[in-house]
């Protein structure tokens, strides 16, 4: 799709295919005498050290060019490559006529409709609920706190804003992890939060192209539990949000028994509503 020519001051270079994973792409810079990252790359203009020219491989990659904004970096290439060249084989062949006929006028949008179009490319969708806690470090007592339920509620906007800044790099449909049982089922595995009865619960929006059989579903639930212990949620929790109290710490797991992944019918249950649904699609 591209080739991404790296240069350096003195006049030596390295041709690379993109996509490729971070850390070849560090590999292939730290060849040219600079400890930089992706994102420092300017492939538009010199630098200092190291700068990228971008070389189109293919028809597809021709027709991407135009959606890089005026100043970009080797990370923005290559991320368009990864998601274009990821995407779901069930829409692979209508996403690169779109390419072709110039549909886009921006990588944002591009990414959307990628999106969007794995989305339709489904049948059937589910939600599932966690509850959230949070911790907030006291600087005037140096101590750890724990954040009510209220509080959570009241830093929403925050915690929306904060997530969706740690996930902005983020190229890989979350469903591209899960491997066990009914992943050939899975499009999309979507992360975030919604209020329910005056409590902000964490959630995950996932659609199949058809319904996981009890035993997938089981899976599919350990999954979102390690994700939310160890993969995605722990290094989330690491993530400061800066509140009139505090630095906010929001965890999307808990070592009690009050912790819980449900689905709608579930939580409808669990809250009381008897008729009332909350969440799915």
């Amino acid at each position: 799709m591209f080739n991404a020519k790296l240069i350096n001051k003195r006049g030596e270079s390295v041709t690379i295919p993109l996509p490729q994973d971070q850390s070849k792409l560090c590999s292939a810079i730290a060849s040219m005498g600079a400890e930089l990252w992706p994102e420092h790359i300017p492939m538009s203009g010199t630098a200092d050290k190291v700068w990228g020219e971008l070389i189109p491989g293919s028809e597809i990659g021709e027709h991407l060019m135009p959606l890089f904004p005026e100043e970009y970096t080797l990370d923005d290439a290559n991320d368009m490559a990864h998601i274009v060249t990821q995407a779901s084989d069930l829409i692979k062949e209508e996403l690169e006529q779109n390419i072709i006929h110039d549909q886009y006028r921006s990588a944002k949008e591009l990414r959307a409709d990628i999106h969007q179009m794995t989305y339709d490319a489904g049948t059937v969708s589910k939600t599932y609920y966690f509850p959230l806690t949070g911790k907030i470090w006291d600087d005037e007592y140096a101590e750890e706190l724990p954040a009510g339920k209220r509080f959570l509620l009241g830093q929403e906007d925050e915690i929306r804003e904060s997530f969706t800044k740690y996930t902005r790099r983020d190229i890989d449909n979350m469903s591209v992890y899960y491997t066990e049982a009914g992943a050939d089922k899975l499009l999309l595995a979507d992360w975030g939060f919604e209020v329910l009865d005056d409590e902000l619960y964490g959630k995950v929006d996932v659609r199949f192209t058809e319904p996981m059989t009890e035993e997938e579903e089981n899976e599919l639930r350990e999954w979102i539990h390690g994700q939310n212990s160890d993969g995605l949620g722990e290094g989330y929790e690491q993530q400061e949000i800066p509140t009139d109290r505090g630095n906010l710490y929001v965890s999307f797991w808990g070592s009690g028994k009050d912790y819980f992944i449900k689905d709608s019918e579930e939580m409808d249950e669990y809250l009381g509503h008897c008729g009332q649904q909350f969440g799915g699609m």
